[in-house]
C-alpha cells in the first residue's frame, strides 16, 4: 500500500487557504469543508505550510479573539513533511508518529497532488491487515483443497490393489500398477506443496519447457480410477507437434488436474446422457497452445460463468471456491489467460492459453519421459500417444486423434 493507491480510493482533493489570508477565513473554510486541516499555499502555489485545529487551539490560546485577524503564515505549522505518490504507507506512518503530526501532503514534481491524514494511514493500514489475514486463510485452505485430491487417489488405488489381491490368482500386474500409481500420487502431493511454495514464494519459480500434451497424460492416469467409478469416457485430442510452454511443471499438472477433477464433479448427476470428457490442445494465433477441458454436464449459468474464477466463488455446496481462483492465478503468472464456456444446458468448456516455450526442445521427445512409476504398459502406449485408464476388467484407451 502506497500513498498513490490511499488516493485512489480516498480521492485527491484538496483543501487549501493562501497564506495571506486571515485566521478568521481559515475557521470559516474549514467549517464549511468539515475537515481538519488545510494546506496552506504561497502565490505560486507550492506549499507553504499547514494550519490545522490544533495551530488554532494555540492561537487563541496565546492571543485570545485577536488572533483571528492575524494571517495564516503567522500561526500556521511551516515545517511540513511531504510525500510522494510512490512513499509506501508504513513510511508515512512512522514520519508521523515520530513527528507528532497528523496530516501530510503528497507532492507530483512539486505539484500538491493530495492529502494523506493520520485517519487516513490507520484506516488502510487495518485495512492491509485484514487482507493480509484473508490471505493467510486462503493460502491454508488453498493447500487443504489441492492436497486432498492426491490422497483422495491415493485411497481409492489404495483400496483397488486390496481388491486384486483377493482374486484368485492373485492379479499382481494390476496389483503393481495400483501400487505404482500411489507411488506416483505420493509424489504428486509434495510436488503440490512445492508448486504451492513456489507460487505464493518470491523466489526461483524453477521455469522450465514442459509439454502440456505430456502433463495431460499423467494427469488422466492419475484419475483412472476416479474418471472409472463414475463412468465416465475420455476423448482427447492432443496435437501432434510439440506442446511446449515454459513453466512450473508442478503448477501446471495442479491446473489440468483441477480442471479435470471439476469436469467428472459437474457430470456426477448427469444421468440422461453420456459422461464424456474431451480434452484438447491446439495451436492458438501461432505463438500459443490451448488446452480445452469440455465436459457433459448441465452446464453453469452465464450470471456465475462470469464470476467463477474469484476466490471463494464456487457452484457446489460443498466448494471452497478456491479451485478455480488458484488456477486463473498460475496461469496469470505464466502469461496465460483462462475462461470458461457455457450455454447453461450441455456442458461446460473451460479453456486456457500459454506463450509457446521460447526454449528449444530436447533431441528426445517428452512423451518418452513420463513418469518412472507406471507400469511397461503403460510407457509403451503413451509412447505412441495413448494411455490406458480403463476400468481394472475393461480395457479402454485414451489417446491422441
Amino acid at each position: 500500500m502506497n500513498a498513490n493507491k490511499i488516493l485512489g480510493r480516498k480521492g485527491r482533493k484538496v483543501f487549501t487557504i493562501i497564506s495571506s489570508a486571515t485566521l478568521a477565513a481559515a475557521v470559516s473554510r474549514l467549517t464549511k469543508c468539515g475537515v481538519g486541516a488545510l494546506v496552506v499555499i504561497d502565490a505560486d502555489g507550492s506549499v507553504a505550510g499547514i494550519v490545522s485545529e490544533r495551530d488554532i487551539m494555540r492561537a487563541l490560546g496565546n492571543k485570545g479573539a485577536a488572533a483571528l485577524a492575524l494571517p495564516i503564515a503567522k500561526i500556521m505549522t511551516n515545517t511540513v513533511v511531504t510525500c510522494t505518490e510512490n512513499s509506501s504507507l508504513n513510511w508515512i506512518l512512522n514520519k508521523m508518529t515520530q513527528g507528532r503530526f497528523r496530516h501530510m501532503p503528497v507532492v507530483r514534481h512539486g505539484d500538491l497532488a493530495g492529502l494523506v491524514s493520520m485517519g487516513d494511514a490507520v484506516k488502510f493500514r487495518l485495512a492491509d491487515l485484514e487482507d493480509t489475514l484473508t490471505n493467510v486463510q486462503s493460502i491454508v485452505a488453498s493447500i487443504a483443497h489441492e492436497v486432498r485430491q492426491p490422497l483422495a487417489a491415493i485411497a481409492a488405488n489404495g483400496g483397488a490393489a486390496l481388491r486384486f489381491l483377493e482374486r484368485t490368482p492373485v492379479d499382481n500386474d494390476e496389483v503393481r500398477a495400483a501400487l505404482n500409481r500411489m507411488i506416483a500420487d505420493c509424489h504428486r502431493t509434495n510436488a503440490v506443496f512445492e508448486g504451492i511454495r513456489a507460487l505464493f514464494g518470491s523466489g526461483d519459480q524453477q521455469m522450465q519447457s514442459v509439454s502440456l500434451n505430456d502433463i495431460i497424460v499423467e494427469v488422466l492416469q492419475s484419475l483412472r480410477i476416479e474418471l472409472d467409478e463414475h463412468g465416465v469416457s475420455v476423448h482427447p485430442r492432443l496435437m501432434t507437434q510439440e506442446s511446449l510452454v515454459d513453466g512450473h511443471r508442478a503448477q501446471l499438472q495442479e491446473v489440468v488436474t483441477n480442471l479435470i477433477h471439476n469436469a467428472v464433479e459437474a457430470m456426477v448427476s448427469t444421468t440422461d446422457r453420456d459422461r464424456v470428457l474431451n480434452v484438447r490442445t491446439e495451436l492458438h494465433r501461432r505463438d500459443a497452445i490451448r488446452v480445452a477441458i469440455e465436459d457433459s454436464g448441465p452446464g453453469i449459468a452465464q450470471k456465475q460463468l462470469n464470476r467463477m474464477f474469484g476466490a471463494f466463488v464456487s457452484t457446489k455446496p460443498s466448494g471452497m471456491g478456491l479451485g478455480l481462483a488458484l488456477c486463473k492465478m498460475i496461469i496469470e503468472r505464466h502469461g496465460g489467460n483462462i475462461s470458461a464456456l457455457s450455454d447453461g444446458r450441455s456442458g461446460t468448456t473451460m479453456q486456457f492459453t500459454l506463450p509457446i516455450s521460447a526454449t528449444p526442445p530436447k533431441k528426445a521427445g517428452l512423451h518418452n519421459a513420463l513418469s518412472a512409476s507406471r507400469s511397461e504398459k503403460d510407457r509403451r502406449m503413451a509412447r505412441r500417444g495413448t494411455v490406458e485408464i480403463g476400468r481394472p476388467n475393461q480395457d479402454r484407451a485414451i489417446g491422441t486423434e
